[in-house]
């Protein structure tokens, strides 16, 4: 991952509060499951972060991440309506969402 990535995920996951929404929009291959990665691992995960892009939803517990966080790929929504199906404020409940594509959703 480049150095420049994992530094401004730190300084993102070091921000971060409990409901804090992180929203990743751009073009395919702009970055955005890199920086999730990046902010993942600040926020303690070890170890590999799939892109959600099939999952939809990847839930990453606390402990041991210091608050809980989902990663959310809405690519593949296609209606916004399809969010109440995934059960997306439960697994959020107490942490943070990164989302990628938010425009989908």
């Amino acid at each position: 991952m480049p150095l420049a990535l994992d530094s401004f995920g730190a300084k993102i996951a070091s921000r971060l509060r409990p409901g804090d929404v992180i929203a990743l929009s751009g073009d395919l291959g702009a970055g955005k499951t890199t920086l999730a990665r990046a902010i993942l691992a600040a926020l303690g995960h070890e170890g590999d972060v799939p892109s959600p892009s099939f999952a939809i939803i990847e839930p990453y517990p606390s402990p041991p991440l210091r608050m809980p966080a989902v990663h959310a790929d809405f690519y593949r929504l296609a209606d916004p309506s399809e969010l109440a199906e995934l059960g997306l404020d439960e697994w959020r409940e107490g942490g943070v969402l990164l989302a990628e594509w938010p425009e989908q959703a």
